[in-house]
């Protein structure tokens, strides 16, 4: 009998890495810092959650993350919600992408004092809905910086605190919808000049609404910014400038059946013909050109603009609205130029033989 017992003590031992599963195979919900905790312990070799393993974070107690560092990202849907005491994600700073099908995506709804999302700089790709609400400590979206693509909407909605998008400054691409919403103090959206495409589709769009203090849509992608879908430009009560080159272009060949709302802003951007007057003024139109004469050294740029002339020229900086702001006369070889006076934003560098450069002064 000794010798049966000695038997299945060695078996136990040998397959007890095999009898714990590496990771999850259902949907797992934490509802306080124990059960978070417990990850580690439960799934101690689990490095990254598969398709299917939807995880739900929410409860009051929970302040700590960290127990989420051995993870590199999940191919389910991945929600923090509900937390009220959860100041940072830390402890997410491994994870690159989230994701795998439009039912999934990355929700942070609800969390009243979380004030920093830098824990995310690694994060890349999210593929389904990508939503801030309700973050109501939130200044901006520094931590965001490495992340390119959402497959799918993004919505940043009801966030009392939050002042200035920095932090998409990389985002390129959006699979559905750009959702701005009841943002009170947003004023600057300039992070999203790099963004190329928003796909829209039948009920998506562009969404811009009840953002009390946003006055301007400078830094809404560029001139090559292709949207797709629905525009709604609504409640907004600062808002005056809307002509700028993405919306002029969407407004001069709508998607078919798009459904254009524009009302209650204020004057300039109040109405469709406000807006379509507005970018009947326009003057720069970013043309092809060789870039052999002239080629910039760095983009964005922060106080310096690197340039490098085979020859002496004149360039001419234009904001996005046609504005001349600043002129210079290139030497031959690198040239520094001191542009720490202008604001944030997109801007154009026109030469004497009409070449032109986009640059993002950050």
């Amino acid at each position: 009998m000794a010798n049966y017992r000695f038997f299945f003590v060695l078996l136990f031992v040998f397959f007890s890495p095999f009898l714990r599963a590496q990771c999850p195979v259902a949907p797992i919900a934490f509802n306080s810092q124990a059960e978070l905790d417990a990850f580690a312990v439960d799934y101690p070799s689990c490095t990254f959650l598969p398709d299917g393993v939807d995880v739900e974070i929410s409860g009051d107690d929970i302040v700590d993350l960290s127990v989420l560092s051995q993870l590199t990202g999940s191919f389910g849907a991945f929600e923090i919600r509900d937390c009220p005491n959860l100041t940072t994600l830390a402890g997410m700073e491994n994870f690159t992408t989230i994701g795998n099908d439009a039912l999934d995506g990355f929700i942070l709804r609800d969390l009243d004092a979380l004030s920093s999302v830098s824990a995310l700089s690694n994060l890349e790709a999210i593929v389904g809905e990508f939503t801030i609400r309700t973050c109501g400590s939130l200044e901006d979206l520094e931590g965001f910086e490495g992340l390119t693509s959402v497959e799918g909407s993004v919505i940043v909605r009801d966030n009392g605190m939050l002042v200035s998008l920095l932090g998409f400054d990389s985002l390129i691409y959006i699979g559905e919808t750009l959702e701005l919403v009841e943002n009170p103090l947003l004023t600057d959206i300039s992070a999203l000049a790099n963004v190329e495409t928003i796909v829209g589709g039948p009920e998506g769009g562009v969404f811009i609404e009840d953002n009390a203090s946003l006055a301007s849509l400078e830094g809404l992608g560029t001139g090559d910014t292709s949207i797709g879908g629905n525009l709604d430009l609504l409640l907004n009560g600062s808002l005056s400038l809307c002509a700028v080159p993405s919306i002029c272009n969407y407004l001069a060949s709508p998607p078919e059946g798009a459904v254009i709302t524009i009302d209650t802003n204020v004057e300039g951007c109040n109405t469709l013909e406000e807006i379509e007057d507005a970018c009947a003024t326009l003057s720069i139109v970013e043309v092809s050109a060789s870039r052999e004469s002239l080629r910039l050294e760095q983009n964005p740029v922060n106080e310096h603009l690197l340039l490098k002339s085979t020859h002496v020229q004149g360039v001419t900086v234009y904001d996005i609205y046609g504005n001349k702001v600043l002129q210079f006369q290139l030497k031959e070889g690198t040239n520094s130029l001191y542009v720490n006076p202008l604001k944030s934003g997109l801007y154009f560098l026109q030469t004497d033989t009409k070449q032109v450069i986009k640059w993002v002064k950050s």
